[in-house]
């Protein structure tokens, strides 16, 4: 049980590492005596079936149906299972839900953790015990000793700190994702500072028409990629579609945190303000906070209301602007003609019936 155990979280760790970039398994690839690993796929072992060896899935559902074995351990990453079969081992569940029908039976520990929901029918059936949330192991203060020992490696494995490993790549990935945003920002008002400073400008000058205009600007994006998604002919365009859309929300949200950072720089009296770092540490900023607070289970609507507000600003000031390249509100009208120069006064020609002063001097002596 151990090893298997030992075996299955090690899995687990890789497929979180390569954050699923292998093509999928297909289901219908006859497994061996170790088990299966499917790859962005659902997995379904319908009545009768048998499975040898662990079934492990990577963002995916797994159905099993009344009447199925599997002969080992169900561990699935970013998907559901709904059992109505027999797992001889453990049932291990993270980011999805577990639904335990009337037949199901789990001859191991049931483990539902982040963001799972547990769901067990009255004919259920669960030997090991169930485990929700992130269990942590309790300290052994009643065998502190001088010398401090320490545990070998199955003990830590099957103590408990190894589930934690999936919240760690989690934060792992989300801080990753937040410095790029944060260097993305800062490239983006380095090359186009202007336009930068006019859609943040737009924000501030004009909030309501920005906020209205961006989402108007979602609703018909949206409409129109899934109607050219839906043709073959138009298929492509409908990709090119959503990447305008998506440079657009980011080219958005570049600009708000630019305003931030700026409003934040000046708070702290900083001498010199440059748009890179304003644009870069105003993107960490509104990133991190809206990205902790949909984390917090209590927070989270005030974080997803938070990035739809601040995307939708960015993305309607981008629309005012034509992506900064023109105020909002400035119409171009004609040119006005030049104004023609003042006339050079000529200079005053001397008066020749006044004699010059030298002979003046010389008749009075």
């Amino acid at each position: 049980m151990r090893k298997r155990w030992l075996i299955s979280l090690t899995v687990l760790f890789i497929g979180v590492v390569m954050l699923w970039p292998t093509p999928a398994l297909a289901q219908e690839d006859p497994p061996d005596d170790t088990g299966i690993v499917i790859w962005n796929e659902d997995y379904t072992l319908e009545e009768g079936e048998r499975l040898e060896g662990d079934l492990i899935v990577f963002n995916g559902d797994v159905t099993l149906e009344p009447g199925s074995r599997v002969e080992g351990s169900v561990i699935i990453w970013n998907g559901s299972a709904e059992v109505d079969g027999t797992v001889e081992s453990d049932l291990v569940v993270s980011g999805g839900d577990i639904t335990l029908g009337d037949s199901a039976w789990v001859a191991g520990e049931v483990v539902c953790t982040w963001n799972c929901d547990l769901e067990q029918k009255a004919g259920a059936r669960v030997d090991g015990g169930i485990v929700e949330g992130i269990p942590l192991p309790p300290l052994p203060l009643d065998q502190i000793r001088p010398v401090p020992q320490v545990p070998s490696l199955p003990r830590i494995w099957d103590a408990g700190p190894g589930r934690v490993l999936n919240w760690m790549l989690r934060v792992i990935r989300s801080v990753v994702a937040i410095v790029v945003i944060a260097a993305v920002a800062g490239l983006v008002a380095l090359i186009w500072p202007q336009q930068t400073a006019q859609v943040g400008r737009t924000v501030v000058e004009a909030p309501l028409p920005s906020l209205g205009i961006g989402l108007l600007t979602t609703v018909a994006g949206v409409a129109l990629v899934i109607a050219l998604a839906i043709t073959i002919c138009l298929s492509p365009v409908a990709v090119l579609a959503l990447l305008a859309l998506s440079a657009a929300g980011l080219f958005g949200w570049i600009a708000v945190g630019a305003m931030v950072g700026e409003r934040f720089l000046q708070a702290l009296n900083a001498r010199e303000i440059t748009p890179m770092w304003a644009a870069g540490l105003g993107a960490l900023l509104i990133t991190l906070v809206s990205t902790g607070l949909s984390s917090a289970f209590c927070l989270a609507p005030l974080g997803w209301l938070l990035i739809f507000a601040l995307g939708g600003l960015g993305l309607g000031a981008v629309a005012l602007t034509r992506f900064g390249t023109m105020a909002y509100g400035a119409s171009p009208g004609p040119t006005p003609p030049p104004t023609a120069p003042a006339p050079a006064e000529a200079p005053e020609p001397p008066n020749p019936a006044e004699p010059p002063e030298e002979e003046l001097t010389g008749s009075e002596s």
